[in-house]
């Protein structure tokens, strides 16, 4: 703590002298009572004559600053108004105090929808930031406790203002802060995120990829806990190579557009990156460029379009899109954007779903109200009073400005509203804010709560004269395997404007295409086929097999290879599969690609357990049950039957039960040989797991 005099630092004597002027000074223009600040200086310690010797530092201090300006002119104010103190500063001659004006400024200018005016005030804010506050007076409560809480403040300006670089495509200019911060606070997820977001914007994938491991490793040993959903999403982002990561342009405010709007339109459909890897010592292809490759999905788009364009009629229409991830669903929805922007200028609504437990009824619909609204507000302002008063509960902003319970917080109360209440207000809140052609995708839809699955069938109902299109895509297992997910889907697909695409496997000549595109130049026929039949034509494996593929590599080398990366992919996927499905997953993989359907059974908990959960695994696209051999059963991708069983443990059942499968429980088949075959198969296999 300094006091600056135009002569020079002011001389302020002892360390307990210093911290009545900090105490003064934390409180500026508040009066402290003597009592609390004999409890602040000497805490439990107290002296006999603790009042006297208070009042001998004040008058110290007083007759130190009344009589000197300070650097920049101005006088600082000592007295006595009871029950206690008062220090009269103007907040412009107290860095502390500029500090936090500035920092809160930038704080709202990005919560406005304004990241250039962010990025000026947070970068002012931060230039004020000389060292650690308070560090002469460490040991005294009230000062590590104010410490702490400008240091928090600090931390979310960095934090913010990194938002606001992203928005603006500078986040080079903020990556060597946010290196030395999230050393400093390992803990601290928000930066980590941020972190791995600016090192992949600027080239740097692995340090990304490292930094999660090293995030991930040390709350498991300082905490016992696992990362957060955001920072595995980031994660999972980073090794598709997700779009959103490196695109983000700030959307313009509209004047009288209601405060509090999330005000940044997603990635513009026409700035997509190509989603091959590229060839090692040449750059990728430009996001911009329009000849980035689009294998395969040609029917699939065609379709899409064409439900647009039945929206475009004024009949709209709901997608499912459903596919096991991996498989282009997101770079489909590109393409389709793309096409959309440049024929129609329709405007698209993305919204993506994060796998979170403790997300909030109805999360999706309001991220797409709120994105709307921040379209067209005056659309908002339009919307009858008793349509936002509903709303006002999940989208405060919605609020009318009049005539809303609010509470102390001055936030909207609830209203009460029952299900078809709110249901029927949220649909027409939508329709209302997407009167003119209009897509609102809502990606990852397989992590939805469940009201807002009970939403979808309604609102798909309500569409059906309106020029909407919704777009609702999902992973095969869970909306095979989940009930609610089940039933919601049946519900929509009745409907005479509704429609499912589903994702399969890549044909071989787009594999070519990929690869192709991605080397800059044809490969062995060998090798590409290999890559086809390892990948099981899902694009994501099929890019995460080049990357960690060797220039020079042979088909050879590709049959066995699991990279590290898809591996851990695969690990975190499975594991929010039943214990059930993942038990029977463990059978099969042991016996191999010989399986007899059936042979599982017996190994769960009982033969109706084992085979209704091969059923789900059948039906979630997991195991595939043989066309030409319908008694053959095998994983869909040899990639997860590997990683699988490199996952097998002793103790899990498919290990236990490989003895009594080897020693005849298979289901005898038509083909003895093959019997055989798995016999021997399954005896060496459980060999190595004990």
């Amino acid at each position: 703590m300094t006091v600056r005099l135009p002569e020079g630092p002011l001389e302020l004597g002892p360390p307990r002298r210093r911290a009545v002027l900090a105490l003064l000074l934390i409180n500026a223009g508040k009066v402290v009572s003597i009592s609390s600040m004999i409890r602040s200086i000497w805490e439990t310690d107290p002296p006999d004559h603790a009042v006297a010797t208070l009042q001998s530092y004040v008058s110290r201090l007083r007759r130190l600053i009344a009589t000197r300006p300070l650097y920049g002119g101005a006088a600082l104010q000592l007295e006595y108004r009871s029950p206690g103190y008062v220090l009269n500063a103007t907040p412009d001659d107290v860095d502390v105090m500029r500090f936090e004006r500035i920092a809160q400024q930038g704080l709202v200018a990005q919560r406005r929808g304004e990241p250039p005016e962010a990025f000026v005030l947070l970068s002012e804010a931060l230039r004020l930031w000389a060292a650690p506050p308070f560090e002469d007076l460490v040991g005294y409560e009230f000062a590590d406790q104010e410490a702490v809480r400008l240091d928090h403040l600090r931390l979310t300006a960095v934090e913010t203002r990194a938002e606001a670089a992203f928005a603006l495509g500078r986040s080079e200019e903020v990556l060597p802060e946010l290196e030395s911060e999230a050393t400093r606070h390992p803990m601290r997820e928000r930066l980590v995120y941020q972190l791995m977001r600016a090192q992949y914007r600027n080239g740097r994938q692995a340090d990304a990829l490292r930094r999660f491991e090293y995030t991930r490793q040390y709350l498991a040993d300082e905490l016992g806990a696992d990362v957060g959903p955001e920072l595995r999403r980031v994660h999972e982002e980073i090794l598709r190579h997700d779009p959103s990561l490196t695109y983000l342009t700030p959307f313009r405010h509209a004047p009288g557009a209601p405060l509090g709007v999330a005000r940044f339109a997603e990635r513009p459909p026409t700035a997509e990156p190509v989603a091959v890897a590229g060839q090692r010592g040449t750059p990728r292809q430009s996001p911009h460029d329009d000849s980035a490759v689009f294998a395969g999905r040609r029917s699939e788009l065609r379709r899409l379009l064409a439900a647009a364009e039945t929206g475009h009629r004024g009949d709209g229409g709901t997608v499912l899109l459903v596919g096991e991830a991996g498989l282009g669903k997101t770079r489909l929805l590109q393409e389709f954007g793309r096409r959309l922007c440049q024929e129609s200028g329709t405007d698209v609504i993305t919204v993506h779903c994060p796998q979170c437990d403790d997300m909030p009824a109805y999360w999706p619909w309001t991220q797409a109200l709120r994105r709307a609204a921040a379209r067209r507000p005056e659309a908002v302002e339009a919307l009858p009073d008793s349509i936002r008063r509903v709303l006002a509960s999940l989208v405060p902003e919605l609020a009318p400005h009049q005539g809303a319970d609010r509470g102390a917080d001055g936030r909207p109360q609830p209203s009460g509203a029952g299900r078809f209440e709110l249901h029927d207000a949220l649909s027409q809140a939508l329709l209302a804010l997407t009167r003119r052609p209009s897509v609102l995708v809502l990606e990852d839809f397989q992590w939805a709560d469940a009201a807002s699955l009970s939403l979808l069938p309604f609102l798909a109902r309500q569409s059906a004269e309106s020029p909407l299109l919704l777009v609702v895509t999902s992973r095969t297992f869970r909306l095979a395997d989940d009930p609610g997910f089940r039933a919601t889907r049946a519900s929509v697909l009745q409907l005479h404007n509704a429609e499912e695409i589903r994702l399969g496997a890549l044909a071989p000549q787009d594999t070519r295409q990929i690869v192709t595109a991605a080397r800059g130049h044809d490969i062995p026929a060998e090798l590409c086929a290999a890559l086809h039949e390892r990948s099981g034509g899902n694009p994501y494996f099929l890019l995460g097999l080049m990357e960690a593929l060797p220039d020079g590599s042979t088909a050879e080398n590709v049959r066995d290879l699991v990279p590290t990366v898809i591996r851990e992919v695969i690990i975190q996927r499975l594991s929010a599969l039943p214990v059930e499905v993942l038990a029977v997953l463990n059978t099969y993989a042991v016996l191999g690609p010989d399986s007899v359907h059936g042979a599982g059974e017996g190994v769960v908990s009982g033969d109706r357990v084992a085979s209704d959960a091969a059923r789900r695994a059948v039906r979630g696209g997991l195991l595939a049950v043989g066309g030409s051999a319908p008694e053959r059963i095998d994983f869909v991708h040899p990639l997860v039957r590997d990683v699988v069983r490199q996952e097998l443990t002793p103790a899990e059942p498919a290990c236990r039960g490989v003895c009594s499968l080897a020693a005849g429980a298979i289901a005898p088949g038509p083909v003895p040989e093959a019997a055989e075959r798995r016999e021997h198969h399954v005896a060496l296999r459980a060999v190595p797991s004990g």
